[in-house]
């Protein structure tokens, strides 16, 4: 769910959102530390400059500072790169919907030939993420959006599910959805296509499979 003045990431609501929360966590930990420890190394530098002058020349730091650096990047790059994975891994899906992006609104075809436009639904409220309808998915299943654009360049972007794709005219992209749990999900286009780009927003309804069928 989306958290009003939250300083984090959305609630996961999937294996591969719950991975990419912690490894967030784990970076922002990182980058904490090394500004702290390198804050208060300049500090003291600056206190005390005369502790400069046995440092102008030692094999041992220079080793120090370029092997230090090079496990960081790797501590950072090795778990980014598996996560990489897991997001691009083709896999097998329950059920596939081809996602069409307009001037400004999302239509939503399914196997059957159903076809749904989703547009943005007037109301009151500020953020302006509600619409007359939503894309229905069924949870705990793998579900492949084939992506494209009747016009201009649009992305769909549902960040609770760690979902964002560009849809492109004239070419089909292709992005796996999984929610393993039955909400609401919100989410809006996340490319500027125009004077109503901010109105045109995205719904997601996970349901039970039950439901779904």
């Amino acid at each position: 769910m989306t958290n009003m003045n939250s300083l984090w990431m959305q609630s996961f609501n999937n294996f591969i959102m719950k991975n990419m929360d912690m490894f967030n966590c784990s970076i922002t930990n990182l980058i904490i530390f090394l500004s702290v420890f390198l804050s208060v190394l300049i500090f003291f530098c600056l206190l005390n400059l005369n502790s400069m002058v046995f440092c102008n020349e030692s094999n041992e730091l220079e080793l120090f500072w370029t092997i230090i650096p090079a496990l960081i990047i790797m501590i950072i790059s090795l778990p980014s790169m598996f996560l990489l994975y897991c997001y691009e891994e083709n896999k097998f899906t329950f059920l596939d919907v081809k996602v069409m992006g307009n001037q400004w609104y999302w239509t939503y075809e399914y196997p059957n030939f159903v076809l749904i436009e989703s547009y943005i639904k007037s109301s009151n409220i500020i953020r302006c993420l509600n619409t007359n309808n939503s894309l229905l998915i069924p949870s705990n299943k793998f579900i492949r959006l084939l992506l494209s654009s009747n016009d201009v360049l649009h992305s769909w972007s549902v960040p609770s599910l760690m979902s964002k794709m560009d849809a492109v005219p004239g070419r089909l992209n292709m992005i796996f959805l999984n929610c393993n749990k039955s909400m609401l999900l919100k989410g809006q286009c996340s490319e500027i296509c125009g004077i109503n780009h901010s109105f045109m927003p995205i719904s997601v309804m996970s349901l039970n499979l039950n439901k779904f069928k």
